[in-house]
């Protein structure tokens, strides 16, 4: 099951805090590292494991290497979009309670579907907008994402599923990098 949430303007600290650094009581101990996920990501050179300032540096329209605007700053543009990818809750009872290899070969499961998941989005749902009132529509590049896997529910309970942070940014065909169309 997928959830589509865009971020509100100064939420981004929250996830900054409690998703890419796992300080919240609500990630446990041992919840595997952020990766970086998405076209657009690899477009910025990023890869492997999530740095919490290059987050904060895509989350605020930024190149985290060269520290360029890669979008307007200008009004109260939302920083990017939570899309959290959800397994069946028997899915997540067998990955919380099986033998390790197991629980290993679900979550790797999950994480191929996550991904795929992401890819189908990268090609059918990216766009960005261009001209007079953004009426002009093009395709995006791929999306700057970086996706955190967790085991539980806040509650504690089995409940596998990855949260995708997508950075409102994205490279359009014609090579310039805007907001995604979030439309």
């Amino acid at each position: 099951m997928l959830s589509i949430g865009k971020l509100a303007k100064g939420q981004e600290g929250y996830y900054l805090d409690a998703v890419a650094r796992g300080v919240e009581d609500y990630y446990l101990e041992g919840e595997a590292p952020g990766r970086w996920r998405g076209a657009g990501a690899t477009l910025l050179g990023l890869a492997g494991e999530v740095d919490a300032d290059a987050l904060a540096a895509v989350l605020d329209g930024r190149n985290p290497t060269t520290d360029t605007r890669l979008r307007s700053s200008k009004g109260g543009r939302a920083p990017g979009f939570d899309r959290t990818f959800r397994a069946p809750k028997s899915v997540s009872v067998v990955f919380g309670l099986a033998e390790a290899d197991i629980a290993a070969v679900v979550g790797e499961a999950h994480d191929l579907a996550v991904d795929a998941a992401l890819g189908y989005l990268e090609r059918h749902a990216t766009w960005t907008r261009r001209g007079h009132g953004g009426v002009e529509q093009i395709r995006g590049d791929g999306l700057v994402a970086a996706a955190f896997r967790h085991r539980t529910s806040r509650a504690g309970d089995p409940h596998l599923h990855t949260h995708v942070l997508v950075a409102n940014v994205v490279r359009g065909t014609d090579g310039r990098w805007s907001m995604v169309d979030g439309r």
